[in-house]
């Protein structure tokens, strides 16, 4: 019974929030380039911090320079998305 409860309230929020983007796109886009430039954020603090803990000629430095040049790029283009 419990689990059948779980189901039917996923189902009806998950019902809801496609009818919200539906009917409101302009908003649902933009919590959408909110949340990504949120996640991106995080990605980028979280890389400088590994990038912070290694030694510079660590081969995985590229990698995570990469990384983060990826996020930075994904964090404008967020901003961006907000902006117009």
């Amino acid at each position: 019974m419990k689990l059948i409860s779980h189901l039917l309230i996923l189902a009806v929020g998950a019902g809801l929030g496609i009818w919200w983007g539906v009917n409101h796109p302009t908003e649902a886009q933009n919590l959408a380039a909110r949340e990504q430039a949120a996640v991106s954020q995080a990605k980028i603090d979280l890389i400088q911090k590994f990038m912070g803990h290694g030694s510079p000629d660590d081969k995985n430095s590229a990698e995570y320079q990469q990384m983060l040049k990826d996020e930075q790029q994904k964090l404008q283009d967020a901003k961006a998305k907000l902006g117009s």
